[in-house]
């Protein structure tokens, strides 16, 4: 699973609560991008081209800035200004609070290595199911929503093996109880996977769910659902 998870971008996140409060900012963002590859252009952004959340190099990697969307639909496409961010603004992801609850410290393999701070694995494999089931449903939306789809697979595996299977439930229980919306998104997520994939992440959870003594059946793990996304 390897490839599954390897990508051509770098997400960046923040509240836009915390960047509207921050004093001062970081030198514009082209700027220091520059100093890493001359090639990175802004990206105008789809909604509004005075604002850009993304920046690319001619090798097609991308950076892009992410702020949390609080729900409202009409807002949803909409760049937001962030005072902190040396000039870009951040797209609005929904479920991003969640996402970055509680991040682990973490090493980039680069030279002597980069210190990161990162999601944490549990939650971003809920967080990839979550977001598989929201794609657009075009030919791109599928291939994003596959790619999601195999990364929480692959995590749910790894967490597994690490004997994690605790930590992948809690954080499933956790964005089940959120309400509704939360819910179905998880419900066509794993509706949607491959079923070596479902098995995986279900056979994972349904160990740690077993582990903090929870019922499987509460946390819509009561059968293997065998739908998927149309291949394009």
């Amino acid at each position: 699973m390897r490839s599954s998870l390897q990508t051509g971008d770098a997400d960046f996140a923040q509240f836009h609560s915390i960047s509207a409060a921050v004093g001062d900012s970081i030198p514009p963002v082209l700027e220091l991008l520059h100093e890493v590859d001359p090639t990175f252009r802004d990206v105008p952004h789809i909604a509004d081209g005075r604002a850009s959340t993304q920046f690319a190099s001619n090798t097609g990697y991308k950076v892009e800035f992410l702020t949390r969307n609080y729900g409202k639909a009409e807002y949803g496409d909409t760049p937001a200004r962030m005072p902190a961010l040396g000039g870009a603004a951040a797209q609005p992801l929904r479920f991003l609070d969640f996402l970055i609850h509680e991040p682990v410290k973490s090493v980039l393999l680069h030279k002597s290595g980069v210190p990161v701070t990162v999601p944490a694995p549990e939650r971003f494999a809920v967080h990839k199911v979550i977001v598989a089931a929201r794609r657009l449903r075009d030919a791109a939306g599928y291939a994003k929503s596959s790619k999601d789809l195999h990364q929480a697979a692959a995590l749910a595996g790894a967490l597994a093996v690490s004997r994690r299977h605790a930590d992948l439930a809690l954080a499933w229980t956790e964005a089940w109880e959120r309400g509704p919306t939360w819910r179905e998104a998880l419900e066509t997520g794993v509706s949607y996977m491959q079923p070596e994939h479902r098995d995986v992440l279900q056979e994972t959870l349904e160990a740690g769910l077993e582990e903090i003594d929870v019922d499987p059946a509460e946390f819509g793990l009561t059968s293997r659902p065998s739908a998927s996304p149309p291949r394009m």
